[in-house]
């Protein structure tokens, strides 16, 4: 039997990282058939994958300037998505300038970029989940099901607004909640790092259509 740390420890350092390679593999096969916008998707995945990998190979030292440059990498690799689906709102672009230039400024001078970096991961989770909002208010419950993009989207709503707490007092809590505690909050954002990878993947799949 696996006690609470080593199933945690597995949960969101193996099974969840692992579960990356579904919505790329679908999406590969259907890579002909899936629409502009979740190509975008399918690549910010390659770049997930890669990052947990090298955050896999650092994980017995400090790996936290890790997550400093993919909060950015990350950031940019959605922000086609969202440029897509927004019909090239000029708000998106301008937050795509803004926010890298915030987030290497958080880590060089605001936040130790041996720690983390709370301040940038949380106004990134806050910037997605406007994008995503905006999206859905023009969205009719007709087409909601119907057309694939929307399933990505609520992926990455429940993902971001999920975690904007979390990312926001990650520091806190680290440094004055007990470990299983910190294990725990760990594991439900690992929860809704899975069932974003399962609705990029319906996403895909709808594109047969």
């Amino acid at each position: 039997m696996f006690s609470f740390k080593e199933f945690s420890l597995l949960y969101t350092g193996e099974i969840v990282p692992a579960l990356t390679l579904l919505p790329i593999i679908v999406a590969i096969r259907l890579y002909r058939v899936i629409t502009h916008a979740l190509k975008a998707i399918l690549f910010y995945l390659f770049v997930a994958a890669v990052f947990n990998i090298l955050a896999s190979i650092f994980s017995h030292s400090n790996n936290l300037p890790l997550l400093h440059i993919y909060t950015v990498v990350e950031f940019l690799f959605l922000l086609p998505f969202y440029y897509k689906l927004l019909s090239g709102k000029k708000v998106v672009l301008v937050l795509g300038i803004l926010f890298p230039v915030w987030a290497v400024i958080n880590s060089l001078v605001v936040q130790n970029i041996y720690g983390f970096n709370s301040y940038s991961r949380a106004t990134e989770a806050l910037i997605m989940t406007i994008f995503a909002l905006m999206y859905l208010a023009d969205v009719t419950k007709e087409e909601w099901g119907g057309r694939p993009e929307n399933w990505a989207n609520a992926g990455l709503l429940l993902y971001f607004s999920g975690a904007l707490s979390q990312f926001a007092f990650s520091n806190v809590v680290s440094a004055y909640a007990p470990v299983m505690f910190k294990m725990l909050i760990w594991d439900i954002h690992a929860t809704f790092v899975l069932i974003m990878y399962l609705l990029f993947t319906v996403a895909f799949l709808k594109c047969r259509r």
